[in-house]
């Protein structure tokens, strides 16, 4: 059971076979360049809920990654 919009709905978990994650990349103005993706972390369903075209309602959970693949920058010592 899960809180939504202030009702208590059920909700199902609904395991990740296989996913495909592209990455966006930023070059920023000091050099570096990170490239930022967005990973699921669980996916729900809400049982019995349809969106108006009869598909099913899902949460996805999600959590940022980010990886700097290029910086000049270096700490001070």
């Amino acid at each position: 059971m899960m809180t939504i919009f202030g009702k208590e709905m059920e909700v199902a978990d609904v395991p990740i076979t296989d996913m495909k994650e592209p990455s966006s990349e930023y070059h920023l103005e000091d050099g570096s360049v990170l490239r930022v993706r967005n990973v699921a972390t669980a996916i729900l369903r809400v049982q019995d809920q349809f969106n108006p075209d009869g598909t099913p309602i899902y949460l996805v959970l999600t959590s940022p990654a980010v990886t700097v693949q290029k910086s000049e920058l270096k700490p001070k010592r």
